[in-house]
């Protein structure tokens, strides 16, 4: 065996060597990227108010939470991947809902690209203000309109957060909020519009700032509820129990 063969044949096991910790470096950082996007521990769990203990004191495992299937990520050209709510829960009987909402550390630098802010904001500052808004029907006996939610047919009801609470990870931001339905301008008989067939969908709309002018389209929104998809029963984890108790 030549002495060029031999140097090939051990250039080869390094070359080899060498890509196979490069796959396992690349899958490494795809599962660290992976699972910090999930919900982190501290803000699993359901944040808790005297109706919603009273509530689980009263119903336990039958208290009726429901959640829908929908896209959780904002898709739109001027904010892909912007945005997240991996989490969004309805509780009719107390007109009540929960969300998680996320964004990347990238987030807040394009934000500021797209806004020429100077300097970057920091991340520890609360940069969004995160809303409900509920599209009521007010034409039932014509559901023509109902696909076009800026319809003077549908009536927009919007509802601010009434407790958060905020962890950060390595690269996301979270909050979970909650949501009182009661506390809105114009309070919101959840189940009372459900069984009439009046809530057409509610959306969580996000924007830049603590003041902003919801005139304006927001930076972005998601469609937590809509009126044509399946609702899924919720259970509570033993997370969630133990902050009710």
């Amino acid at each position: 065996m030549s002495r060029v063969w031999v140097v090939l044949k051990r250039l080869g096991k390094v070359i080899k060597f060498l890509f196979v910790c490069l796959v396992l470096t690349v899958c490494v950082f795809m599962g660290w990227r992976i699972f910090s996007t999930g919900i982190p521990s501290d803000i699993k769990p359901l944040l808790p108010n005297d109706e919603l203990r009273e509530a689980y004191a009263e119903k336990g495992d039958e208290l009726y939470i429901f959640e829908q299937k929908y896209d959780d990520i904002t898709r739109a050209e001027r904010n892909s991947g912007y945005f997240a709510v991996p989490e969004a829960v309805f509780i009719p009987e107390i007109d009540q809902a929960q969300i998680v909402f996320r964004y990347n550390n990238s987030t807040i630098r394009r934000v500021a690209e797209d806004l020429s802010l100077d300097p970057v904001p920091d991340r520890e500052q609360k940069l969004f203000d995160v809303s409900l808004v509920f599209y009521v029907d007010l034409t039932p006996e014509d559901d023509t309109d109902n696909d076009d939610l800026s319809s003077a047919g549908l009536k927009k009801i919007r509802v601010k957060p009434s407790s958060e609470k905020c962890e950060r990870t390595t690269l996301y931001n979270f909050y979970r909020y909650s949501f009182d339905f009661d506390d809105a301008e114009e309070p919101i008989d959840m189940s009372a519009l459900m069984e009439e067939g009046l809530l057409i969908a509610v959306h969580a709309e996000f924007y830049f700032g603590d003041e902003p002018d919801y005139e304006k389209t927001p930076y972005g929104a998601l469609s937590l509820y809509y009126h044509q998809r399946t609702d899924y029963d919720v259970k509570l984890s033993s997370k969630d129990k133990k902050a009710l108790e």
